[in-house]
C-alpha cells in the first residue's frame, strides 16, 4: 500500500479492492509519520462510503507526543462505525503485563457478543483490577507524564550530542516528536552495504528503514537508519556519536 508523508494513501486505497485497513496514525512504524488531522478525516470519508470497509487504528504508543499538540484518534471523531481502535500498556507501563484492549463500534461489538463472547481472558484479574485503580485514582496520568519528560530528556539529550559533534554536517534527523525512535539519514557516497559492515564492527547495530519495504524499490530512503533510543545510555552519547562519525566520514 502507497503511502506518502501524511501516511496511508485515500487515492491508493480507492484504486484496490480493499475492504479492512491496519494503520497507526499516532506514529507510523517505521516511519515516524504522525497523520494529520486532514488526512484522518479523508480516510473516515473512505471508509464511509461503503458498509463494509473499517480502519483498525492501532494506537499502540500514541501517549508517547513528546512535542506539539495530540492529534484526536480516527475513533474520537468517527461518527458512522467504522472503526475498530485497538491499544495496549506495552509501551507505557510494561510489556511483561500483557494487557491490551480493544474498542468495537456497536454494530460488530454486537456480532463480538454474539459470536466470540466464550473467549476468555488471560490476563489475571488481579493484574485488572490494579491497573484499574491505578488509573481511577490518576496515577497513570501522572505516570504518562513522568514518562513523556523521561523520553523528551533523553531524546533531546541524543540530538544536543549529535548536533555538536562532527557527526551533524553528515547526517539529517526527521519524525523526532513522538515515540521513542527518529529517523536518521547519513548523506555519504557509501553504500547502505558498507555502512552497516562497518557499524557492525564498532559494535553498533544499524536498523535501516530499507528492510522494513515489501518489495523495495525507493532509492531516495537507502542510508535512512530507525534510531530506537529507548534502552540507549546516556552515559555512553558520545563514545556512540563518536563511532558513527568514524563510520561515515
Amino acid at each position: 500500500m502507497d503511502i506518502d508523508k501524511e501516511g496511508i494513501s485515500v487515492s491508493s486505497l480507492e484504486n484496490q479492492n480493499i475492504s479492512v485497513i491496519h494503520i497507526s496514525p499516532s506514529h507510523h512504524f517505521p516511519t515516524g509519520i504522525v497523520m494529520p488531522i486532514s488526512r484522518r478525516y479523508e480516510l473516515l470519508g473512505w471508509a464511509a462510503r461503503k458498509p463494509d470497509r473499517y480502519i483498525i487504528e492501532d494506537d499502540y504508543d500514541s501517549e508517547l507526543r513528546l512535542s506539539g499538540k495530540p492529534v484526536p484518534t480516527l475513533q474520537s471523531i468517527d461518527v458512522s462505525g467504522h472503526i475498530i481502535y485497538i491499544n495496549t500498556f506495552t509501551k507505557t507501563l510494561s510489556s511483561t503485563v500483557r494487557i491490551s484492549y480493544m474498542i468495537l463500534p456497536e454494530t460488530l461489538a454486537e456480532k463480538y457478543y454474539e459470536t466470540l463472547s466464550f473467549y476468555s481472558c488471560t490476563v489475571s484479574n488481579f493484574e485488572q483490577y490494579a491497573l484499574a485503580k491505578f488509573m481511577a485514582n490518576g496515577s497513570f496520568e501522572k505516570h504518562i507524564n513522568r514518562l513523556r519528560n523521561y523520553y523528551q530528556t533523553k531524546r533531546d539529550s541524543i540530538l544536543s550530542t549529535f548536533k555538536n559533534s562532527p557527526l551533524d554536517k553528515y547526517i539529517t534527523i526527521t519524525e523526532e516528536e513522538s515515540g521513542v525512535h527518529f529517523l536518521m539519514h547519513i548523506n555519504t557516497p557509501k553504500t547502505e552495504e558498507q555502512l552497516l559492515l562497518a557499524a557492525r564492527s564498532k559494535g553498533i547495530k544499524l536498523a535501516p528503514l530499507s528492510a522494513y519495504y515489501n518489495g523495495f524499490t525507493d532509492s531516495s530512503v537507502l542510508n535512512t537508519y530507525v534510531m530506537n533510543y529507548s534502552s540507549i545510555n546516556l552515559n555512553n552519547l558520545d563514545q556512540i556519536a563518536e563511532s558513527l562519525y568514524q563510520i561515515v566520514k
